[in-house]
């Protein structure tokens, strides 16, 4: 049985499911945009977010009243230049998220894979990573994996041509995790 590693790269930003008090629509979309206000040596910086019917605009605390020396150069320049692997960082940070009573639309996060799955009834351990700690089930990506339904996902762990150590939907794919495909498998 060989190894195989894929890489789970996050496609776009993920909105947010918050009511907007201004028109009642219940997602908020990322502008993909900091906001950086000096005052003096001190800072504050959001990542903007709208409501995607109305536009009224929700700011995501990143940082308030900061000493702008705290922060290094590159990181500042980052939050300048709108870097998106940054913005991802704080979009799948669980303390941004909860300092700023923010919910990810999990169904909203969409992932490509970068790696190959082995041909069917090939036997092989498949090793999932990301840059981030996704908050998605295990088994939801691994049905994006196999290019299969979740129900297939869930027949096969049953039927014991997949091998996975813990509850296909609870068990969040976080940075890392792992499963094993055994011969025979089939879509």
């Amino acid at each position: 049985m060989h190894t195989e590693s894929i890489t789970l790269q996050v496609s776009s930003l993920p909105r947010f499911i918050k009511t907007c008090p201004r028109c009642k629509h219940p997602y908020y979309e990322n502008s993909g945009c900091f906001r950086v206000n000096a005052n003096g040596k001190r800072l504050d910086i959001w990542l903007i977010c709208r409501c995607e019917h109305c536009k009224t605009i929700w700011n995501l605390s990143v940082y308030e009243r900061i000493d702008r020396t705290k922060l290094q150069t590159e990181q500042y320049d980052a939050y300048l230049r709108n870097d998106h692997a940054l913005i991802l960082q704080h979009v799948f940070d669980p303390a941004f998220l909860q300092k700023n009573r923010a919910v990810l639309d999990c169904e909203g996060i969409a992932i490509q894979p970068v790696g190959t799955i082995p041909p069917e009834g090939t036997a092989a351990q498949i090793l999932a990573a990301s840059g981030y700690p996704l908050p998605l089930p295990a088994g939801r990506v691994i049905a994006l994996l196999l290019n299969v339904s979740l129900s297939r996902v869930r027949r096969m762990h049953s039927d014991g041509t997949l091998l996975f150590n813990g509850d296909l939907r609870t068990t969040k794919a976080a940075r890392t995790f792992s499963f094993t495909l055994l011969d025979g498998w089939k879509r």
